[in-house]
């Protein structure tokens, strides 16, 4: 009897910490990427910015005057992933995992919120290969907004 106790306490052990090493491997994804959905989906998970501010209804913390005057290419990450949407704040590996070559990037075409954004998903998202692409992403766009190819 005491046996099958252990047994079957070892068995419930095993079960929950498997299940909890696969819960945090999970990545939120939005049911539909289409505006004004995806804002609405995201502001369920995160209302507000890593300062606390609250998202506006386009899903973002700061004016596009305040986002403007932003010198993108020479913030630290952890200063710039504060400007970040709140699709990026909500589902960091989905939109990590859509990354296209970005030595191939347009970096002039790229706007503040943008590229706030990749620095979030080299800090914060869930996979560590999502986050060391979003980190070599980063070093090369603020590389060649400096002028440094």
């Amino acid at each position: 009897m005491r046996q099958n106790i252990k047994k079957y306490l070892f068995f419930i052990v095993v079960f929950v910490s498997s299940f909890l090493t696969y819960a945090d491997e999970i990545i939120l994804e939005p049911k539909s990427w289409s505006f004004p959905d995806v804002i609405e989906s995201a502001r369920k998970i995160s209302p507000n910015n890593l300062e606390g501010k609250v998202f506006n209804q386009f899903g973002l913390a700061y004016s596009k005057e305040k986002l403007s005057k932003l010198d993108v290419s020479r913030m630290r990450p952890e200063q710039l992933q504060n400007y970040a949407d709140i699709v990026t704040h909500a589902y960091p590996d989905a939109i990590g995992k859509t990354f296209p070559n970005c030595s191939n990037l347009p970096v002039k075409r790229l706007n503040e919120t943008t590229i706030a954004g990749i620095a979030f998903i080299s800090i914060n998202a869930k996979t560590e290969n999502v986050r060391q692409y979003a980190k070599a992403c980063l070093l090369i766009i603020q590389g060649k907004l400096q002028g440094v190819d």
